[in-house]
């Protein structure tokens, strides 16, 4: 949790990659986002991320309650007698689903998965009803002027000059699908709920006290002292046979040969059953005609810059410092000296490029107030400096690229493979019907694969392990495979990833185990290593009975002192073994730990007793360090705490009702 935090928030205390925190800033969608997509992206607020996330309910327990299924074929849910009609419900759910598609564009669905996704999108609508059915309880809503506002701030609408342009706005939305009306409408309603959410939130605080603690906790390291006994196994240890014979009992799943098939089949690519060949230029040409919107290139820049950092935040004298810095350079650059070589001469590690070069860049694509000046400035011309939260810039731009539509003679080759996975899927059906009944009919899988334009694999003798990584199918498919004899077919087409397989088992070995005389050396070797360690753990576990009052001299010499070892982490040299890893944070500074624990070093085993000999706490610098990432971690689980609260109350006073179970779950769709 304090690793993701870090993440996005560290930059503002520690050392940080210009570039990359330049380019984070880039949110301009693609051509197939959709315009919720933009919402996210640009949204700042925390309480957009918590109220449009995956919102696991603390009351939803689905089926049980207030969720009733009354069968209403129009409506699929209400919330407190207000509809959630099917039209609303299906277009949240293709959205979802084209967002989760566009991630992974070769993806096939499960019945399960598309219920699960069903489930989480009712889930979300609900959550909807519920807190906007709130606002409207306590007047809060969304003035025509904070709706202009908060649009004409979205770069997807603005010009070259950072200007709101309403022939773009129509051009964007109607590439998207949505008219000006629907946006509106579905935009106020997402900024109503964040309204909501953080006015319910405001009251929460954030306790410094409790950040600390809660930082002086992770951050904890502990000094062990430790004594280590390796167990070594006697080779000249006499083992009786019925020892060996008993040990091979116990343990004879250790020497299991599983069940093994060896399988023909065939693969089918939902994406690739027609060739990207396959589809003319004159149907290329015909849909990049109707979806030109899809290619347009925006306005782009090359540009390189010369930082002088300072915070944002930072005393006026680090200013007045920073200032006096910039006009030297620009002393520099006005004596005739090259950009590139001052730049280069100035600019910290990993503000930029050789020669001061960050590149070519598109709006929206670096912080506010570089875009701004960078943009509007003139190729060949420094621009005056520019104050942005990294510092001061001097912006060159060397190159500008108007806005464009790609040409079809460059995109040929991209449409071609679209439309060729549209009909590859289109096909997909008759392809694997014919595979599975030629399968069920005994016919020769190989031509019918070839008649396909696919190719038969064997697989050999496998386990079902092993047939699960070969055909990447789930053990679902691996248990069907298994059930069947020689010379049966699977009847069905299993999902292999983002590709379906049909299955034909040709050869079948039971399940046995490895005789004893064939792992008897290593029965064996295996009762003399634990007994070996039986006799380290009782060596010690007699030394713990009695550390406490002190060691014996002979012990004392044995005893070593650890490096400072993290919370979570191994006590090296060994490997992590939980109870240690546990007992080590759990045990007062002076104690011994409360047992004896089995370690492994390398390849050798052991014995090992411990006690805390120091505990170091994090230092004051670190603490500063991280300070304002614990305290937003804090206030963030404070906020949650709230956002919580007041959905389980607003859950207790509603009537939520499922009126069609059949279509969240996916039936038949």
């Amino acid at each position: 949790m304090v690793l993701e935090v870090c993440t996005q928030d560290s930059y503002k205390n520690v050392s940080f990659d210009c570039r990359l925190v330049i380019a984070s800033y880039a949110n301009k969608p693609s051509q197939g986002d959709s315009m919720l997509d933009i919402i996210r992206s640009n949204a700042q607020s925390f309480w957009v991320k918590v109220a449009f996330g995956v919102i696991i309910l603390v009351f939803v327990f689905w089926g049980i309650g207030s969720f009733t299924d009354t069968g209403n074929v129009n409506i699929v849910g209400t919330v407190n007698g207000e509809p959630i009609t099917y039209q609303q419900f299906e277009m949240s759910y293709r959205r979802a689903e084209e967002a989760i598609n566009q991630q992974s564009p070769r993806r096939t669905w499960t019945a399960e998965e598309k219920s699960q996704l069903g489930r989480q999108v009712f889930q979300q609508l609900v959550v909807e009803r519920l807190i906007v059915q709130e606002a409207r309880r306590n007047n809060i809503d969304i003035s025509p002027y904070e709706l202009r506002l908060y649009v004409g701030q979205l770069k997807e609408f603005q010009d070259a000059q950072g200007k709101f342009d309403p022939e773009r706005y129509k051009n964007v939305l109607a590439a998207m699908r949505q008219t000006p009306a629907s946006f509106e409408e579905d935009l106020t309603r997402r900024l109503l709920i964040e309204k909501t959410v953080a006015f319910v939130s405001q009251g929460s605080w954030t306790d410094s006290l409790e950040a600390r603690a809660r930082f002086n906790f992770l951050r904890q390291k502990r000094v062990m002292e430790y004594i280590y006994v390796p167990a070594t196994p006697k080779e000249s240890q006499e083992i009786a046979a019925d020892q060996i014979a008993k040990f091979y009992d116990e343990h004879k799943m250790d020497y299991a040969i599983p069940q093994k098939a060896d399988v023909q089949y065939i693969e089918v690519n939902p994406l690739t059953l027609v060739s990207a060949e396959a589809i003319t230029d004159e149907q290329a040409r015909a849909w990049y005609e109707k979806n030109q919107g899809r290619f347009v290139e925006p306005e782009t820049i090359e540009v390189s810059h010369i930082l002088v950092p300072v915070e944002q935040n930072a005393p006026a004298e680090d200013v007045k410092k920073a200032e006096e810095k910039v006009a030297a350079i620009q002393n520099e650059l006005a004596s005739g000296k090259a950009f590139a070589d001052v730049a280069d001469a100035y600019n910290p590690k990993n503000a930029a490029d050789k020669g001061g070069r960050v590149g070519w860049i598109s709006h929206g694509m670096t912080v506010p107030a570089f875009d701004k000046a960078a943009f509007a400035a003139k190729e060949g011309v420094v621009t005056a400096p520019v104050r942005s939260e990294f510092g001061f810039h001097l912006i060159l731009v060397t190159g500008r690229k108007a806005e464009a539509v790609k040409k079809f003679e460059d995109v040929r080759a991209e449409i071609q493979k679209t439309l060729a996975g549209e009909a590859s899927r289109d096909k997909l059906g008759d392809v694997l019907d014919a595979l599975v009944e030629d399968n069920i009919l005994g016919k020769d899988l190989a031509a019918s694969a070839s008649a396909n334009g696919l190719t038969l694999k064997s697989s050999g003798l496998m386990s079902s392990d092993e047939i699960q990584k070969t055909l990447g199918i789930n053990a679902e498919g691996a248990s069907s495979i298994m059930s069947k004899g020689a010379n049966q077919p699977v009847d069905m087409p299993l999902t292999a990833g983002d590709k379906y397989v049909v299955v034909r088992v040709t050869k079948t070995s039971p399940a046995s185990f490895k005789p004893l005389e064939e792992v008897k050396a290593d029965v064996v070797t295996r009762i003399r290593s634990a007994d070996a360690l039986a006799a380290a753990m009782k060596e010690l576990e007699t030394v713990l009975k009695g550390a406490d009052k002190g060691l014996e001299e002979s012990w004392k010499s044995k005893v070593v002192v650890s490096t400072a070892v993290d919370r979570g982490s191994a006590l090296a040299p060994f490997a992590s073994q939980p109870e240690l890893d546990d007992a080590m944070f759990t045990t007062a500074p002076g104690s011994w730990l409360p047992g004896v624990y089995a370690v492994q070093k390398d390849k050798e085993q052991g014995a090992l007793i411990a006690r805390v000999a120091k505990i170091e706490d994090p230092s004051a610098q670190e603490w500063q360090q991280f300070e304002p990432i614990m305290m937003n971690l804090t206030q963030r689980e404070r906020q949650d705490g709230v956002y919580q609260a007041f959905m389980e109350d607003l859950a207790s006073k509603s009537k939520i009702e499922v009126r069609n179970q059949d279509i969240i779950d996916r039936k038949n769709m």
